[in-house]
């Protein structure tokens, strides 16, 4: 309920929570307008980054093309020179000076090495090789697809091809560019121009933009011909577990000359580029992490992180002290108002903030007090006027004489040897003994209560002349709780007087529970009388004259009358109910809170909460 009541506070102050919502929004937009241009600035630093490498990759194309220019053409004219064919065709060594002059003529700074494989199975070499170097030359040879028919080939075949370098296997992949040397349409051999594959590394070193940046030149059917001097070992091992159509749907070639995306790579997500180079089957591929990629924007990042938390944590402080010190408290100070207007005591916070804030929230604690101060005052006429009509009911009694005639009375029934009368008139003796007790109290404890109902059910039973069997329910802990004077005597008067008269032909039984509850004490008393009518019912605790049927009030103190004092002392929260069906009985339940007497000089009457 308390919870409703303040969402009702909040969303009526619908000023307020504007001004509030508004606030925060522009603060929030002021602290997150950082990450934005991060974003902005790290997109375009991916831009640049991707500029550059393709950059590299045109000049990685460029110097490419020109080396496979270089070697083609001297493979054509190397292969048609007379003096060095004639050397072959007479099976002749070639003279190292002959190699050398044709190096010097085209300004080759390679380093190249040639071979020439005879038709008859002679090699040629320049560097000169040994024998087992040889060996791998033609076994490397007799590797490519074109081997078997190259002395049937013309003139104008050139063949170039990428495999492990002969000459050791710890090499890196070499370029082999092969052209059949033929003279008066007969074949005198193959004439091979190794280049090494470090040359082509030294090239894709130059495209790299980090050192964690990867490149390599892939052939048409996805091999990995060549990469850089150290290339990343899973991106190397995710490459050649690869085929073909598996690398076209990944980076999604689809003909395109040049194309770029995200891949993961070992659980790292990667960013690639590629690039066909012109005049070859071949591409170039660029795989680089995201993470070295943005490296350069990592810093901005920081710093706007930095920045951004900063700004929210002093946003946030801003919100709490605007919550706790303005906005909370006067939520506060609303629902005390209303609530105060509503009857209710108004609820107490401390509060030190805003200095004017502290004045008005002092002032209307200091109105409301004196506000319940003059209820309070307004009580205590009201609890003393209560006590003045019972003490005028009391000395109506004349209660002296009435004492003095019930024990004459006794002592003459025992004389007599009428111990019934003796034992009803014991009774009528004791029920007048606390009636005068404490003539100027309006409260009694439970235990107090309860030896005088036993005295009432005793009398009733002598003067009915029927035995009521009597159940007790009562938690040891509430003897000392405090009720209002004759509580029990009206609910017992009700159920014996109206409940057991006739007709009624059943054995008289009543319950009597007092327990100790959430609520605070719950008194029931219950009978198995005749009932009450419906109509009575409904109209028994109503604020009205008695009327002559007998529910009236009995014994000097009606249901009525307990029903108001209840309401007047404890407030509308406490109270009586009442439950009955006719020939069924009747149940009352009374609700009160729990106080326990304590005691001082005198006897019991100051209370506390237990």
């Amino acid at each position: 309920m308390l919870y409703k009541e303040k969402i009702r506070s909040l969303l009526s102050g619908w000023k307020m929570l504007l001004f509030v919502l508004v606030s925060y929004s522009v603060l929030f937009l002021i602290a997150f307008q950082g990450l934005i241009i991060s974003k902005q600035s790290t997109t375009t630093i991916q831009k640049q980054y991707n500029q550059i490498i393709f950059d590299k990759m045109d000049s990685l194309s460029v110097n490419l093309i020109n080396y496979l220019n270089y070697i083609d053409d001297f493979a054509r004219t190397l292969s048609v020179k007379t003096d060095l064919t004639r050397r072959i065709q007479d099976n002749h060594d070639v003279p190292k000076d002959v190699i050398e002059g044709y190096l010097s003529y085209f300004r080759l700074r390679l380093p190249l090495y040639i071979q020439i494989l005879t038709d008859q199975n002679r090699v040629f070499a320049y560097p000169p090789i040994d024998q087992e170097e040889e060996e791998r030359f033609k076994s490397t040879m007799a590797s490519f697809p074109w081997y078997g028919t190259r002395l049937y080939l013309d003139n104008s075949f050139i063949r170039s091809d990428v495999a492990p370098d002969f000459h050791y296997s710890s090499f890196p992949q070499a370029l082999y560019v092969s052209k059949n040397m033929t003279q008066d349409d007969h074949s005198l051999g193959t004439l091979t121009i190794k280049m090494n594959g470090s040359a082509i590394e030294t090239l894709l070193d130059t495209v790299r933009i980090n050192p964690l940046n990867a490149v390599f030149i892939l052939s048409p059917e996805g091999k990995v011909l060549f990469a850089n001097s150290q290339p990343s070992s899973e991106v190397s091992a995710y490459l050649e577990s690869m085929d073909s159509k598996q690398l076209d749907e990944l980076i999604g070639r689809n003909g395109n000359a040049a194309g770029s995306g995200k891949l993961k790579i070992a659980g790292q997500d990667c960013y690639f580029i590629y690039k066909q180079i012109p005049s070859t089957t071949w591409e170039v591929l660029s795989i680089i992490p995201m993470e070295s990629l943005h490296a350069e924007s990592i810093s901005v990042w920081q710093t706007t992180a930095i920045t951004t938390a900063f700004s929210v944590l002093l946003i946030l402080t801003f919100g709490y002290i605007l919550y706790t010190k303005l906005l909370l408290p006067l939520q506060r100070m609303s629902r005390i108002v209303r609530t105060a207007g509503e009857g209710e005591s108004p609820e107490r916070f401390a509060y030190k903030g805003f200095k004017e804030l502290e004045t008005l929230h002092a002032g209307i604690y200091r109105f409301f007090e004196q506000i319940q101060q003059q209820m309070q005052t307004l009580k205590e006429v009201e609890s003393e006027k209560r006590r003045l009509e019972l003490h005028v009911l009391q000395e109506q009694m004349r209660p002296h004489f009435w004492h003095n005639s019930l024990n004459a009375l006794r002592f003459m029934a025992v004389l007599h040897g009428n111990a019934t009368m003796a034992d009803a008139i014991l009774a009528l003796t004791r029920m007048l003994d606390y009636t005068l007790k404490n003539s100027n109290t309006l409260f009694s404890k439970v235990e107090e209560e309860k030896e005088y109902a036993l005295q009432y059910i005793r009398f009733q039973e002598i003067r009915s002349m029927k035995r009521i069997d009597l159940n007790l329910e009562i938690d040891q802990q509430v003897l000392h709780a405090r009720i209002p004077k004759f509580t029990f005597q009206p609910l017992l008067e009700n159920a014996i007087t109206h409940g057991f008269c006739t007709p009624f032909d059943r054995k008289p039984w009543l319950n009597l529970r007092i327990h100790a509850c959430e609520e605070g004490l719950r008194i029931w008393i219950e009978d198995n009388g005749n009932g009450i009518e419906p109509a009575t019912l409904r109209t028994l605790l109503e604020a009205k004259e008695p009327d002559r049927d007998g529910m009236g009030p009995t014994s000097g103190i009606s249901l009525r009358n307990l029903q108001q004092r209840i309401s007047l002392e404890y407030g509308g929260a406490y109270g009586i109910q009442v439950h009955s069906r006719l020939g069924e009985g009747t149940q009352i339940e009374i609700i009160l809170p729990l106080l326990i007497m304590e005691e001082k000089a005198g006897g019991y009457y100051e209370g506390h909460d237990c």
